[in-house]
């Protein structure tokens, strides 16, 4: 079994449930079940070998790039 690993979205939604704190009990736990989707749907892809597959590092790499300038991008607006 991976450990787990924390990916730019996932650490993401860490910092907006550290910066919301108490102050949104609803909207914190909407972003715990969006974090807790992406976690799984990271380690499931990882259990059924997804590093092994041609052109994981450079597709892991590309979409890790793609996901700092959408948060980037969407902490601008």
């Amino acid at each position: 079994m991976h450990c787990r690993r924390r990916n730019e979205i996932d650490k993401h939604y860490a910092e907006q449930l550290d910066v919301l704190g108490d102050s949104d009990p609803e909207l914190s736990a909407a972003i715990r079940d969006f974090q807790a989707e992406e976690v799984e749907h990271r380690e499931t892809a990882l259990a059924a070998g997804a590093e092994n597959a041609v052109g994981y590092p450079l597709l892991s790499a590309a979409i890790r790039l793609g996901c700092k300038v959408a948060i980037a991008t969407a902490k601008r607006i």
